[in-house]
């Protein structure tokens, strides 16, 4: 049994998750409309889910499950009678059921959950308006689309082998279908957001998003829609592509704060050159077209799948190629392991380098400067993504700002090397 103070403690965490709802209730309620819980009764409905869940754990099981029925058949009898009159939503009665869940996970000791939904549960109450709005511009072909993602990520993932197989066994069939499924929630992510935000707002956040998971999807993405769209859209895509670019180099030293904090130390100068002066190409582009207005978009396909199984395509034949690369010409050093690796994967080498770095197995300068190296990689294979895929227009914004990007990433590589 958890302790008195652990118990007023979560017992304390299920009334504000109550309050927390209750409160998004009583707020949307319209004047007319009857409201069968809200800011004093959904707090109370959270505290008998906690008290049901505490007794479970003291011996007496079969609490839980009677006070549930319980509270679902008076949040039944309610909903009957609302529902006689002009108003027919159950939502709010649903959720007064979810709320009784969250109060018993709390008692259960499964408190971080129980708040997490909650405050998802009330962000999802919270943003009605925009959902019904996007729920009524959704055509056939984008549901369709939906449901392809869903397959894509939830049935196909998990039955592939999670295994390595073929030249040198770097080729694992789910790995490479997760980089599928990335690239279709980067491309159905951004296409939602642009529907929502518009354009501007959207593929920029896009672009940031995109780029905390993995920035060549986030650029394989943005290339291939901003091929199918109208010129006049182009900055708007590298406004995105440069955002996910330069998130790219924040990841890199988070990742090596993680294994490293010293390494990280001496890392923060000289990375902080080439995001810089990604930051500053992004305020820039974002500038250049603040005063011009939004462009039409007009999206075919919100998620490319076809677009998607090229990129897992040509992410196994980079694989492959880095691989042998490495495989032949290993004793070269370990620059030649960044900028080859980098080619494919800047994240695994960057874990790679700083945990040999905290072994003492490289010098930190040796380290810094061969994942700074490492990400000049990637950063020249996304610009070469952008211009061969992402049309004229696209590739003459784009070419000059990632070959500053490029020499930028480069010169801090030699500062490290030489620090």
């Amino acid at each position: 049994m958890p302790t008195y103070a652990q118990i007023a403690g979560n017992g304390a965490m299920a009334l504000l998750m109550g309050l927390l709802i209750g409160l998004e209730r009583q707020h949307s309620q319209k004047g007319d409309e009857p409201l069968f819980a809200g800011v004093r009764t959904f707090p109370l409905i959270a505290l008998i889910g906690f008290l049901s869940g505490l007794l479970t754990r003291a011996g007496y099981a079969w609490v839980l499950p009677v006070a549930l029925a319980g509270a679902c058949a008076i949040i039944v009898t309610a909903y009957a009678l609302t529902a006689a009159g002009p108003h027919k939503g159950s939502t709010t009665e649903f959720v007064a059921i979810l709320t009784f869940i969250f109060g018993a996970l709390a008692a259960l000791d499964y408190l971080i959950p129980a708040a997490t939904f909650a405050v998802v549960t009330t962000f999802l109450l919270s943003i009605k308006a925009p959902l019904h709005a996007l729920a009524e511009r959704i055509r056939e072909e984008e549901l369709y689309a939906i449901l392809k993602f869903g397959i894509v990520s939830v049935i196909v993932l998990p039955l592939l082998p999670n295994r390595t197989y073929g030249p040198f066994q770097v080729l694992n069939p789910r790995v490479i279908w997760w980089m599928v499924v990335l690239i279709s929630a980067v491309s159905m992510v951004g296409y939602l957001l642009m529907r929502l935000l518009g354009v501007r707002q959207g593929i920029a956040l896009t672009g940031i998003f995109g780029g905390l998971a993995s920035s060549t999807a986030a650029t394989f993405g943005l290339s291939q829609k901003a091929h199918q769209e109208e010129d006049s859209l182009a900055t708007y895509f590298a406004l995105g592509i440069v955002l996910a670019s330069t998130i790219m180099f924040l990841r890199m030293l988070f990742l090596t704060l993680v294994i490293d904090r010293h390494l990280a130390r001496t890392l923060a100068l000289p990375i902080i050159v080439p995001t810089l002066v990604g930051a500053g190409v992004g305020l820039f582009l974002w500038r250049r077209k603040a005063g011009q207005g939004e462009a039409a978009l007009h999206v075919k396909n919100p998620m490319e799948l076809g677009s998607a199984l090229k990129f897992g395509l040509v992410f196994a034949a980079v694989l492959v190629v880095s691989r042998a690369a490495h495989h032949y010409f290993g004793s070269s050093g370990v620059y030649v392991a960044g900028a080859l690796a980098g080619m494919a994967d800047v994240d695994a080498f960057t874990i790679s380098a700083a945990r040999l770095a905290r072994e003492s197995v490289l010098a930190p300068n040796t380290a810094n400067a061969s994942i700074l190296l490492a990400g000049a990689a990637n950063t020249l294979v996304k610009g070469g993504i952008a211009v061969f895929l992402g049309g004229p227009a696209l590739r003459r914004v784009i070419a000059p700002i990632f070959g500053l990007l490029f020499l930028t990433a480069l010169f801090s590589c030699l500062v490290a090397a030489n620090s």
